[in-house]
C-alpha cells in the first residue's frame, strides 16, 4: 500500500505540471473541484500545527493557568471589580451606566 499522508516531490511535480497544462480559464473550476474532493476526505486527527504558534499558544495556556492558581482571595476580585466599573461609567458619553 502507498503511503499518501506526505507527498514525494515527483508526485508534487506532476500535480503541478497538470494544473500548469490546463487552460487558465478552467483553474477556478479546477480549484472549486480539488477543495470539493478535499472535503470529502474522511478528518484524520494528525493537525498540522505550527511549532512556533504552538509554543506561543502554550505560553499563553500557562498564564491563564497561572491566574486560575492564584491564591488571592475572592474580596480582592471583587474590590477590583468595583472599582473598575465605577472607572468606566465616570467620563461616558451617555448617561446609561455600562454595568448596572
Amino acid at each position: 500500500m502507498v503511503d499518501r499522508s506526505s507527498p514525494t516531490p515527483a508526485s508534487l511535480e506532476l500535480l503541478l505540471h497538470e494544473i500548469e497544462a490546463t487552460p487558465r480559464q478552467y483553474w477556478t473550476d479546477l480549484l472549486d473541484t480539488l477543495r470539493q474532493f478535499r472535503q470529502r476526505l474522511p478528518s484524520t486527527d494528525l493537525s498540522v500545527v505550527d511549532a512556533e504558534q504552538a509554543r506561543r499558544n502554550q505560553a499563553a495556556i500557562d498564564l491563564l493557568d497561572s491566574w486560575l492558581d492564584d491564591t488571592e482571595d475572592a474580596s480582592e476580585h471583587q474590590q477590583a471589580w468595583e472599582f473598575l466599573k465605577t472607572a468606566l461609567d465616570e467620563d461616558r458619553l451617555s448617561d446609561r451606566p455600562l454595568f448596572s
